[in-house]
């Protein structure tokens, strides 16, 4: 009898959301009939552990933090020697699973799988465009260059129409979870994310505008295996993360975005002609907008396009 074919998934470390897009990528493929197995580590490990999963957790790299904390030199000092290492271990599982595709969005797996001789499917919305700084498009073109050199299929995740785009990457709808749960009443939902504002003032900002608010990793909230149903359930969402607008835009819920770094501003210059999803820089920028917010059309979830696109490189499952 011949076995049924493996699928190794794979998350970057960095924040929870990239965990949450990839389980639901991991559970589509499950639900086909493959067996797929799970790795990724850092804030994620928790959400794919609340949905009932294990993975396998290399060493945390984490570029931004050191970057922006810190410097080049902590980059040189902590996040290159902690890259080699997750490299390293990532291979050693490879060798451990031996699955016939690797699915990942973490450049450390792709670098991994490309030196192991493993086949992958890279996922990544990380445009060189997003950037105004020469460094960091540099780094942008380079790391999507070493990801795609071998991959068999590039995918890029986008809310926008047309540019920022990345060369060689195939365009898919925005990824979210594919939770069963039902919609929560919510209606301000508050997703932290290395703010440029204080979350707190933020909702008493919003408190004193009669607006109720949800704060997610407030004093009252408790891990949930996913957002996606009190994202769906919400009027209005307020992130600075591109997971979130990502869930946002596959549910329908207007956003307004608060970005904190380079990236997520140059994801509210994409986003700018897209219904529904509005920037701010600050709090007053936020109560600017709240009466006039627009609902946009929900999106295809593009986690059911990704696992699909996956199983065009696999055997049927037995």
């Amino acid at each position: 009898m011949t076995a049924t074919p493996k699928v190794a998934v794979a998350h970057y470390c960095e924040g929870a959301g990239h965990a949450t897009r990839m389980l639901a990528v991991a559970e589509e493929l499950a639900a086909a009939g493959y067996e797929v197995v799970l790795a990724g580590g850092g804030p994620g490990t928790k959400f794919v552990e609340a949905n009932g999963h294990t993975e396998f957790e290399p060493t945390v790299v984490d570029f931004v933090e050191d970057l922006q904390d810190g410097s080049l030199l902590e980059v040189v000092r902590n996040s290159v020697p902690a890259l080699f290492e997750r490299v390293g271990q990532y291979r050693e599982w490879f060798d451990e699973e031996t699955p016939a595709l690797l699915v990942t969005d973490d450049i450390s797996a792709a670098i991994a799988a490309s030196l192991h001789g493993q086949r992958y499917v890279y996922v990544a919305h990380d445009a060189a465009g997003f950037y105004d700084a020469a460094v960091e498009r540099v780094g942008a073109r380079a790391r999507n260059r070493i990801a795609g050199y071998r991959a068999e299929q590039f995918l890029q995740p986008k809310v926008w129409d047309g540019d920022p785009s990345i060369p060689g990457a195939d365009p898919v709808p925005p990824m979210a979870p594919t939770s069963g749960a039902p919609e929560a009443d919510v209606d301000v939902l508050v997703v932290p994310s290395a703010f440029s504002v204080d979350p707190d003032r933020l909702a008493d900002a919003l408190d004193a505008r009669c607006r109720d608010v949800t704060l997610v990793g407030g004093d009252d909230w408790e891990l949930q295996p996913s957002l996606q149903p009190f994202i769906a359930g919400a009027n209005l969402v307020i992130c600075s993360g591109y997971s979130t607008v990502m869930e946002a835009a596959v549910a329908g819920t207007p956003t307004i975005v608060l970005p904190a770094t380079s990236e997520q501003r140059g994801v509210v210059d994409a986003l700018a002609d897209a219904t529904g999803f509005y920037a701010a820089d600050s709090i007053a920028g936020v109560e600017a907008l709240l009466d006039t917010v627009e609902t946009p059309e929900p999106r295809e979830n593009g986690a059911e396009r990704v696992a699909a696109v996956a199983a065009t490189h696999l055997p049927d499952p037995q």
